[in-house]
C-alpha cells in the first residue's frame, strides 16, 4: 500500500514475480538432484577388467607389492564414484573369487616355468624390461606415493568413473 492507502500493484506483481521465480528455481534443483540420484553408475566391468589384469600387470613379474596397492587404489576409486550400493556390492563380492582364480593361474605360471616367467604371453617385453621403463617407473612412482598417503587413488587413476577401460 502506499501512504494513500492504495495498493502498489507494480510492487505486488514484481513480488509475485521473485515468488514464481524462486519456486521454479526451487523445483529444478529438485528435480536436478532427483536425476542425479536416478544416475546412479551400474557397470563395474572396468574395475573388474583392470583388478583381474593387475595380477597379469604387477604380481606375474614379480611386483606382488605394486599389484596389492594397485588392487586396493582401485577398489578405494570405486568406492569414491558414484556406483549404485548393488552396484558396489556385486563388485566387492566379486574380488576374493578373482583373487583366487588369479592364484591359480599364477600357480599354474609358475609351475610351466619353474618360477615366474621371463616374458608373459602377449608382452611386447620382458618383465625385467616392463619393470624398468619409464612408464613402469611413472606408475610405481604413483602407487608408492598412494601407500605412503601422499596422494589419493584418483591420482593413481586418473580415468573417470565411467570409462570404458582403466589402466594404471
Amino acid at each position: 500500500m502506499t501512504a494513500s492507502g492504495v495498493h502498489d500493484s507494480k510492487g505486488v506483481t514484481m513480488r509475485q514475480i521473485r515468488f514464481c521465480l524462486l519456486l521454479f528455481v526451487s523445483a529444478a534443483i529438485g528435480l536436478a538432484n532427483a536425476q542425479a540420484a536416478d544416475a546412479a553408475l551400474e557397470n563395474t566391468t572396468a574395475f573388474e577388467q583392470a583388478y583381474a589384469a593387475s595380477f597379469y600387470q604387477f604380481d606375474a613379474c614379480g611386483d606382488g607389492i605394486a599389484g596389492q596397492t594397485y588392487r586396493k587404489a582401485l577398489v578405494d576409486r570405486l568406492k569414491q564414484c558414484p556406483f549404485s550400493a548393488e552396484a558396489k556390492k556385486r563388485f566387492l563380492g566379486g574380488l576374493a573369487a578373482q583373487r583366487r582364480t588369479s592364484s591359480r593361474a599364477m600357480a599354474a605360471l609358475i609351475g610351466e616355468h619353474g618360477g615366474l616367467p621371463v616374458r608373459l604371453d602377449g608382452m611386447t617385453r620382458s618383465c625385467r624390461e616392463q619393470v624398468e621403463s619409464p612408464e613402469y617407473r611413472l606408475v610405481r612412482g604413483r602407487l608408492d606415493a598412494y601407500a605412503a598417503g601422499h596422494s589419493t587413488a584418483d591420482a593413481v587413476m586418473a580415468q573417470p568413473c565411467d570409462a570404458a577401460e582403466i589402466t594404471p
